[in-house]
């Protein structure tokens, strides 16, 4: 936007501001809770590995005729696409098929297929050691299925969160993540799973393994642990793959 486009919209913003202001009431947590303990963000950038590079550039090159703009990629559907063909693979190589080479055996191969995982895998081991808790979230389900892969094969104690788990359960998993004493150190989530009142103030760590399209999402997903009745500072860690989409 031009300068005078700009200063245009935000008088417009201002008068919205003004003329909304008697009707609602907006209280931030900082204001219901002096006491909150802060959060503090961290973007941890990766890179992809050898095997995610192949994969990345597999994609592009069937997808060229979009990526150069030919007619065929004037409609957003075959760019939109191929935005979430190399978003998934960011996340890790093995969600395409054929990609694992041994497929159905757990080894470090999993961790070391993905720049992302093989952080996490550390990130992981390194709060566990300090006693930390943490909620983990991606955006999609089959990436949720490699994380609790990745879970199972460290030994880590968790709970699982996705559309497809049931109330019951929902609320047996997270009185179990909150109890005094609790031994499960990650909770696994998809980032718009289970709608509001989900409350896991026991964990002081957040893990944002890949970001909505929404970023209104993710505070919402970072709140799960950063709300009213947390004693501890929440750390936030983002993780995003360099020189990538």
């Amino acid at each position: 936007l031009q300068s005078s486009d700009r200063d245009k919209t935000q008088m417009l913003v201002e008068q919205l501001h003004r003329l909304l202001r008697p009707f609602m009431i907006r209280r931030l947590k900082a204001d219901v809770e002096k006491d909150l303990p802060r959060k503090t963000e961290t973007i941890l950038f990766t890179s992809l590995a050898p095997i995610q590079r192949d994969v990345y550039k597999q994609c592009l090159l069937r997808e060229i005729s979009t990526v150069q703009g030919s007619a065929a990629a004037k409609s957003r559907g075959p760019l939109l696409n191929l935005v979430m063909q190399l978003r998934k693979c960011c996340n890790h190589p093995y969600l395409f098929e054929g990609a694992d080479p041994d497929p159905g055996v757990t080894d470090d191969g999993l961790v070391q297929a993905s720049g992302k995982l093989d952080v996490l895998d550390r990130l992981l081991t390194k709060l566990k050691a300090k006693g930390h808790r943490c909620v983990l979230f991606s955006q999609f389900t089959s990436t949720l299925d490699l994380l609790e892969e990745l879970l199972l094969y460290r030994g880590h104690k968790y709970c699982r969160l996705d559309g497809s788990t049931n109330r019951v359960q929902r609320t047996v998993d997270i009185n179990a993540f909150n109890a005094p004493g609790s031994k499960i150190g990650v909770f696994l989530m998809s980032t718009r799973a289970g709608g509001l009142g989900i409350n896991l103030q026991t964990a002081d760590t957040v893990i944002i393994y890949d970001s909505d399209w929404n970023p209104q999402a993710d505070l919402q997903a970072q709140d799960r642990a950063h709300r009213i009745g947390q004693k501890k500072e929440v750390k936030v860690f983002r993780f995003v793959t360099a020189d990538s989409i």
